[in-house]
């Protein structure tokens, strides 16, 4: 597998409003061509909006790609206005993690 850790430095201030178009925009979108997110955080003391998502291969991650501007494109959604920088990171699992147990 695959994934991609992104670390977006959200402008000041702007927090809420890019929490609110991720929900609404960039998630229905990675819903809809199947690119799962497996996970996102605030780390509010630096203004940062991490996240990841998952792909099977590297031929999955092409498609997926293509396929989310292409939705995006569509769409009309303008990606980036409350983001200051933006880091991804494209990382491979070294180990999965012990199952929990309940």
């Amino acid at each position: 597998m695959l994934s991609q850790i992104r670390i977006y430095t959200i402008n000041k201030g702007e927090m809420h409003a890019f929490l609110k178009h991720f929900k609404e925009e960039v998630m229905v979108v990675h819903e809809r061509i199947g690119l799962p997110i497996a996970g996102a955080w605030v780390n509010r003391p630096q203004n940062e909006f991490i996240w990841v998502r998952n792909y099977k291969d590297q031929a999955d991650r092409e498609a997926k790609g293509k396929a989310f501007q292409a939705e995006i494109a569509a769409a009309g959604i303008k990606l980036g206005a409350n983001v200051a920088k933006m880091e991804v990171r494209d990382v491979e699992m070294a180990f999965a993690p012990p199952a929990t147990r309940s």
